[in-house]
């Protein structure tokens, strides 16, 4: 009994890791909201939101607004749930889990009022870089 339980875990484990979209350290990348996306065998992280406040294209704003992005870090056996914001400069880039987390670039950005993005369509440019 002990060596199914083993054998199903195991197979958890690899079915997880092997659905998850791998990322390599120092090199930028594009992610979308929802996907998983794994550093390492113990580092893994996804999106699950992004929250645009950006001003929209078709207004003229004082303020240029910015865009929070919900993030969903796993490490090991435990998880962070953190906010990250794209034009703030002492949020963007962090410090986690040995890499510091940079948001590049997100698009499309300033939603039309009468047309918001859906969250499937953003594209978040990152790069992790080993520390």
């Amino acid at each position: 009994m002990k060596i199914k339980t083993i054998s199903f875990v195991a197979a958890i484990i690899t079915i997880t890791l092997l659905s998850c979209e791998k990322i390599e350290a120092g090199k930028p990348f594009t992610c979308v909201v929802g996907e998983n996306y794994r550093i390492n065998s113990k580092l893994s992280f996804s999106i699950d939101s992004v929250r645009d406040y950006t001003c929209p294209k078709n207004m003229l704003c004082i303020w240029s607004g910015d865009v929070d992005l919900y993030f969903n870090i796993q490490y090991k056996s435990s998880h962070v749930d953190t906010l990250i914001y794209y034009m703030t400069r002492n949020r963007n880039p962090f410090d986690l889990y040995d890499y510091t987390w940079q948001i590049l670039d997100i698009d499309p950005l300033g939603n039309y009022i009468d047309n918001p993005v859906e969250q499937k369509d953003y594209k978040i440019k990152m790069i992790l870089n080993k520390n």
